[in-house]
């Protein structure tokens, strides 16, 4: 695991200073290479092989060097496969296959590899670069390209050491922040850095200094499969196993985030078998994270009932509410602003793990490939109920009819919402018919477009791009849960929770592996019929829970997803409240006529009346105001 830097010219200080400005992602060891026209450098989090100095990787006549960020699963069978061919290796590192099989197949030898990883191949005889990121996109890769020069980077501060780059603000992308508390587009918030989206690939010529932008995979939404849920489960379950027993080779000590959800029961459970299998004595760690008060759900709990159940090292951390003294330390780390309050308890429980693990089994990305969010249920009911003459007119009246606390039944949380819950169920219901991007966008996001527009001001304020939105994820005749498990999968697991856990595991120097994102367990769900998905209205993860069934209790397997909850309204009642009152009275966002002070007051004063629902727009305010203030304007932050 790694950090890479590079750019087409000559330069080993600036290389240095990159890859010094992301040491947390490698602070074992470094490496440079620099040739004509090209500088590359990296920092390396020594995972498999230990050995240092190795980097760049070459082939054996010194020809084609790589560095990369990741891990790749399959290396072994890969280099068997590749040594058959006659390749000769020179390291025990998984990144080493990938030199060789360039060599054998060039940028084909992407859809060989089962990993996560950012990559760069340096081919000094067709002087080409090969710039990769893994098909999730588990792990980030971010490029600036203009008049011929391009620069690339595991983390944005690398780029913006250079200081011929402008901090401008990208005003499309600060009204994506602002709809969804993430930047779900592959420009990001500083005009003219952009992302490479998961896979794809850039080809660069350093001769004449052009690129193409290609992509390698994608999910194919038209493959439907017709096997029965009995073939289904039976499959899912052993290649998540299969999964878990490869992200399981390490030479450093490994353990696992464990909330007491499905999604990471599930892992712990997997890596139990394996170890029974493999008669090993090696103990499994297993980690969890509360609150010290003012969480809704305690999750430690469930947590501590499934570490005794397989017999974990269990560690409990409890967050303590003076953690909010982190948030600047956390958004610098973010490169983007990320108004998602589990950042924190990540960043902690990272930091404790680091103690005894430097690698981390999660279980992302299962809920939105198995509809385990309250969303899917909320969203597929508007739907159906679309379909019934003019029940986007009368509609509103039956919902505003229904009292909050009964509501709670299908989403929790309901009446902490206020009276904003109706006026956003009401949109949603308005807008399903004819606009479902809007209608997720209404349900889901931080400000809706009316509450942007007085929040922005007219020189920064842009609509969202529902028709493009529509264009690529929601205009299908079929299926329109796989259609909302699309978008989620490719922007708020892709672009939100798996920046995430690769900022704060990397923050710790902490490598955070993703077992159910292995791309042959995502392709075979996303086969699947949302019905083995969404099984009605209220049954989530029909398909997984019966697989699970015989290994795990039933009051885990069956009971309600319980989302992640951080007591933010808490903090800004206490902890938090001066410093809030100082952010957002005095910032200087406003003298720059960005936002609207008068808004901002407004729902500051509207606090009260629906705290969890205005919690979260204080908390996306204050967290883009100390991105604007580290970033743009480059102060010191101390809370």
């Amino acid at each position: 695991m790694c950090g890479i830097v590079g750019f087409n010219w000559e330069d080993k200080s600036l290389a240095k200073r990159m890859a010094d400005a992301i040491t947390h992602r490698g602070p074992d060891d470094s490496a440079f290479f620099t040739d004509k026209g090209l500088s590359l450098g990296m920092r390396r989090l020594s995972i498999i092989d230990l050995t240092k100095g190795i980097y760049p990787l070459t082939n054996e006549n010194k020809d084609v060097f790589l560095i990369f960020n990741g891990e790749i699963y399959n290396f072994q069978k890969l280099r068997t496969m590749l040594e058959e061919k006659g390749h000769r290796f020179k390291t025990n590192t998984d990144g080493e296959v990938m030199v060789h099989a360039y060599e054998e197949y060039k940028e084909n030898f992407l859809k060989l590899l089962n990993g996560m990883f950012a990559v760069c191949l340096y081919d000094s005889k067709t002087q080409e670069l090969i710039l990769a990121r893994d098909r999730v996109g588990i792990k980030p890769l971010y490029y600036y390209f203009n008049k011929g020069n391009l620069v690339f980077a595991s983390e944005i501060k690398s780029i913006l050491e250079l200081n011929s780059i402008k901090r401008e603000i990208n005003i499309k992308t600060l009204n994506s922040y602002f709809a969804l508390r993430y930047n779900p587009s592959y420009e990001t918030l500083f005009k003219g850095i952009n992302k490479l989206m998961p896979g794809h690939f850039i080809k660069f010529d350093l001769r004449d200094k052009s690129m193409v932008i290609s992509k390698y995979w994608d999910i194919n939404l038209e493959k439907q499969s017709n096997k029965s849920v009995g073939f289904c489960k039976k499959k899912l379950f052993n290649l998540l196993k299969d999964s878990v027993k490869k992200r399981l080779i390490s030479d450093v000590p490994l353990g696992a985030y464990l909330s007491g959800g499905l999604d990471s029961s599930a892992i712990v459970l997997m890596m139990s078998l394996i170890r029974k299998e493999e008669k090993s004595n090696a103990p499994i760690r297993t980690y969890s994270v509360g609150f010290t008060h003012g969480e809704k759900v305690n999750e430690t709990v469930y947590a501590n009932q499934i570490s005794e159940l397989f017999g974990t090292k269990h560690q409990e951390l409890l967050i303590e509410p003076d953690v909010v003294k982190l948030l600047p330390k956390i958004v610098w780390h973010c490169d983007e602003p990320m108004a998602d309050p589990a950042l924190i308890p990540v960043y902690l429980l990272s930091e404790a793990a680091k103690k005894t693990s430097t690698v981390i089994l999660t279980g992302d990305g299962g809920d939105e490939m198995l509809a385990g969010y309250d969303q899917y249920r909320i969203l597929k009911g508007v739907y159906a109920t679309s379909k019934i003459p003019f029940f986007n007119v009368f509609g509103p009246t039956i919902v505003r009819s229904i009292p909050l606390k009964t509501w709670d039944k299908l989403h929790k949380h309901s009446s902490d919402l206020g009276k904003a819950a109706y006026r956003r169920g009401n949109m949603v219901i308005k807008a399903m018919k004819n606009n479902k991007a809007k209608a997720y966008y209404d349900l889901i996001g931080m400000f809706n477009e009316e509450e942007r527009q007085e929040l922005v001001k007219k020189k920064y304020y842009q609509t969202v791009d529902y028709a493009s939105i529509n264009k690529e994820f929601f205009n299908r005749k079929k299926d329109y849960i796989k259609q909302l498990q699309f978008f989620d999968f490719k922007r708020l697991l892709g672009e939100s929770f798996l920046m995430k856990t690769d900022r704060m595991t990397m923050a710790k120097s902490i490598e955070a592996r993703v077992p159910l994102l292995d791309h042959r367990i995502v392709e075979l769900i996303f086969s699947m019929p949302s019905r083995y998905k969404l099984k009605g209205f209220f049954t989530t993860k029909y398909v997984f829970k019966k697989a699970l069934r015989k290994h795990l209790p039933k009051h885990i397997i069956h009971r309600k997803k319980q989302p992640f909850h951080v007591p933010i309204e808490n903090w800004l009642d206490k902890e938090l409240k001066s410093t809030v009152d100082d952010l957002l009275n005095t910032t200087k966002l406003f003298r720059e006529k960005i936002l609207n002070p008068y808004y901002v007051k407004k729902i500051m004063d509207n606090y009260n009346k629906g705290k969890l629902f205005y919690a979260r727009q204080l908390w996306t305010l204050i967290n883009f105001e100390l991105w604007h203030r580290m970033f743009i304007q480059r102060e010191k932050i101390v809370l």
